[in-house]
């Protein structure tokens, strides 16, 4: 046999294990079995890049160029004139809003004939806040948030920050290369941070005194062009945004078990996913914000997500905004 032939066929046999190796590694259990037979529908349209969702009482709001709202008939409808990032949910009414046109954390209170919109955090150490990229809570009343500012994998300067129940504002993790979605697992034991330009996810445990947070743990490495926003189901699965897989050309859903293993992958239909959250009547639907097309897809999963912690704690916002609501016209 040539050598020709010999480099030809080891080219072939090297191509065929890997596509073996990479179908053994495939997740074949329940729950990627279940997610197998999920269809994505295209729910929202959006004029641009799309991120930071939320369904609230059949409305889902989301960040694209301002923070849009789509109702329960899907209509999208421009809701606040500001420039938000992320969103997360404080209690049955209040929402918190990460927003870059106030360097601001934002409490949207949609309680009552008229919803009010009010500053939570502006300033740490004295000095105006950075950019502020996505929010969660603990059981105990601490928000989180990231802020990649400037960061990247040459130049890791990126930072979370924390307010504490008290309203002050403390930084509790920095040196990361563009921290990115974050979230609090359902036991309030840890913080994960998808840290985008290393491409891996980090984990934080939490200081029963809400003291400092320490080095992180590595948790997971997603590869690819890594990952973006997050949420836990009931089980305490993390679901990620893996933002876009160059293997597909598509983004998908990676999710994970607490001990970091794959069990299910679900793509979407669409280049890039930014983020997800779970919502619909029983809280087992998942709505991810895309880019190319850019907007929201929807899918019915049957799988119940977690809420998100209600800490039983007064918040005490700051300065009103003087911003008029739609709802309020």
């Amino acid at each position: 046999m040539s050598a020709f032939r010999i480099c030809i066929r080891s080219v072939v046999l090297a191509a065929v294990v890997g596509q073996i190796s990479a179908f053994a590694q495939e997740p074949a259990g329940p729950l990627a079995k279940k997610l197998a037979e999920v269809t994505f529908d295209h729910y929202a349209q959006a004029p641009g890049y799309s991120e930071g969702p939320i369904w609230h009482e059949g409305n889902v709001y989301f960040c694209s160029g301002a923070l849009l709202r789509v109702d329960k008939d899907r209509n999208v409808s421009k809701y606040l004139e500001i420039g938000p990032a992320g969103t997360a949910a404080w209690s049955k009414s209040q929402l918190l809003v990460c927003d870059n046109k106030h360097k601001a954390m934002l409490l949207l209170d949609l309680a009552g004939p008229e919803p009010k919109l009010s500053v939570l955090a502006d300033q740490f150490d004295g000095k105006p806040l950075g950019s502020l990229n996505d929010v969660t809570l603990d059981a105990r009343g601490n928000i989180y948030w990231t802020d990649p500012e400037n960061s990247s994998a040459k130049n890791p300067v990126g930072k979370v920050f924390r307010r504490k129940p008290d309203g002050t504002v403390d930084r509790v993790a920095e040196g990361l290369a563009f921290p990115n979605g974050l979230d609090v697992d359902p036991a309030s034991k840890f913080l994960y941070v998808i840290e985008s330009q290393s491409k891996k996810i980090l984990r934080y445990e939490l200081s029963a005194q809400d003291g400092p947070l320490g080095k992180p743990h590595e948790f997971f490495d997603l590869g690819g062009s890594g990952g973006d926003g997050c949420a836990f189901d009931t089980e305490g699965n993390l679901w990620v945004a893996d933002f876009h897989r160059p293997d597909t050309g598509k983004g998908r859903i990676t999710v994970l078990s607490p001990d970091a293993k794959v069990l299910a992958y679900l793509p979407l239909p669409s280049k890039v996913v930014s983020n997800i959250t779970f919502g619909g009547p029983n809280h087992d639907q998942i709505f991810c914000t895309t880019g190319d097309p850019p907007g929201v897809f929807h899918a019915a999963v049957g799988v119940k997500g977690f809420a998100g912690h209600r800490p039983q704690v007064e918040l005490r916002p700051g300065r009103a905004l003087d911003v008029v609501l739609p709802a309020a016209k």
